[in-house]
């Protein structure tokens, strides 16, 4: 995969000069297994105070241990073609198209028999990167090529709809890049940096690229650095909903919103400590009650913005009956013209996200914690796909973002980094007292549903009607 986004290092160093380098290479995914093209990377020491951008093709840093000296090297870019972002997609993608010298192009569309369905001429003055709109009347496996000066690029796209039509469209210029690797060198462009470093300095990471004719932001990443490495830089690729990007509940406290498949989910735990008619929900104490209550640690670690409150299910529900329907039609503690989703609209969220490739880890339909949880708060746990391990694919693909807030139950709040549990509006009859809870801890791979007794407090997360 290396080989797709990170420049060509043409150099000869002995071994011992070898080992005097650290060497970090930046990639950048939406997913697990899906990579895109970086257009920069900002690279922060924090030790020792300075900061440092690479600037596309350039994705490999060579630092120097202080008071060894820098190595040149040299960027050969080459035509490429991003992965399509969705793939699979209904009927319009979009692919970043990199040109590295002028030049008539021909961009070309073609099913399984080699028959071309699209196609496309125009002819680039300078070097960039070209974003291209793509789109398809039926369904099938395609190939994308494009074809320049002797030079050809292609992947695979697979289109699950209907586009309209069958088009290819230059929609926007996504970045102007340097203009050729001979001028590059002539510049003096470097991927190496003159700045102090040290192993086991703290540094922090980050990423931006093209998605969808936008520059987007990847999540941060913090660490000490101690040998070459692979640094993962991760971008969310995620869309508040259409019919609304915030809600306010009645206390003024405004929450983020975000469209997955057909839902639309707040993005954020409820923090509220009332009703939406204003009615007072008590603070909970050290004892069972299947009267109305919310429990909040003010010791936490994790900012009341982003843990919230916990709730029992009477509060959850506001004493509201059980609701297996889609939608439940249990507006509860949520605000006007939202819900508490049910078992079935928990199910329906799974299901979406485990038909989506990018959020898949491991190849097993079931993993899909990592997309759904939260960049932080989590406890450390070694593995692959739990989200406490977030070494090889971060977390958070779907920007669902589930915080581990932890629980409440009679002997008091614990589990705080370990448990994000979020409520359903459906009893669970084969117990007595007990309702259906959804969510994920941090060493598991799934999101499932579990039973607990209903004087439990757990996070809230309301659905749109």
């Amino acid at each position: 995969m290396e080989k797709h986004f990170t420049t060509m290092i043409l150099c000869c160093l002995s071994v011992a000069f070898l080992q005097a380098q650290t060497t970090l290479t930046f990639t950048g995914s939406i997913g697990y297994n899906q990579y895109i093209p970086l257009n920069r990377v900002v690279v922060s020491n924090l030790t020792k105070g300075w900061q440092e951008t690479l600037l596309w093709p350039d994705t490999v840093l060579m630092m120097s241990a202080t008071g060894i000296p820098d190595v040149e090297t040299v960027c050969t870019p080459s035509l490429r073609l991003s992965q399509n972002t969705p793939n699979p997609f209904d009927g319009t993608t979009f692919v970043n198209l990199q040109v590295v010298e002028p030049g008539d192009m021909t961009v070309t569309v073609t099913d399984i028999a080699g028959r071309i369905v699209g196609a496309n001429n125009f002819s680039p003055e300078q070097p960039s990167i070209y974003q291209m709109r793509v789109s398809l009347s039926s369904p099938g496996l395609y190939f994308l090529t494009a074809r320049q000066n002797g030079q050809t690029a292609s992947i695979k796209i697979l289109n699950q709809g209907n586009g309209g039509g069958d088009d290819i469209a230059f929609a926007t210029v996504a970045e102007t890049m340097c203009t050729s690797s001979l001028q590059k060198q002539k510049n003096g462009h470097r991927s190496n940096t003159e700045n102090p470093f040290d192993l086991g300095d703290q540094m922090e990471f980050v990423g931006f690229a093209m998605i969808n004719g936008e520059e987007v932001e990847s999540n941060h990443v913090m660490q000490m650095v101690n040998a070459s490495q692979t640094i993962l830089l991760t971008f969310v690729i995620s869309q508040p909903c259409h019919e609304a990007t915030t809600v306010t509940d009645i206390e003024g406290n405004v929450y983020h919103t975000v469209q997955i498949g057909n839902q639309c989910w707040m993005k954020e735990n409820l923090r509220v400590t009332m009703f939406a008619d204003s009615t007072p929900i008590p603070i909970g104490a050290y004892y069972t009650s299947l009267e109305p209550h919310y429990y909040d640690d003010s010791t936490s670690y994790i900012p009341l913005e982003d843990r919230g409150y916990l709730y029992n299910w009477a509060a959850a529900m506001r004493e509201a009956a059980s609701s297996t329907a889609v939608p439940s039609g249990v507006q509860g503690i949520c605000p006007e013209g939202w819900h508490l989703p049910s078992e079935a609209e928990w199910e329906v969220l799974k299901n979406y996200v485990s038909s989506q490739p990018e959020y898949i880890c491991g190849g097993n339909l079931n993993n899909i914690a990592k997309a759904l949880a939260s960049t932080l708060w989590w406890e450390n746990y070694s593995g692959t796909c739990n989200p406490g391990d977030q070494s090889v694919y971060p977390n958070n693909a779907t920007d669902f973002g589930a915080v581990p807030a932890g629980t409440f139950m009679i002997y008091g709040y614990n589990d705080v980094g370990i448990y994000a549990h979020f409520w359903s509006s459906t009893e669970n009859d084969s117990f007595n007292d007990a309702a259906i809870y959804y969510g994920m801890d941090y060493d598991t791979f799934d999101f499932s549903w579990a039973t607990c007794t209903k004087d439990r407090r757990a996070s809230v997360r309301c659905l749109h009607n």
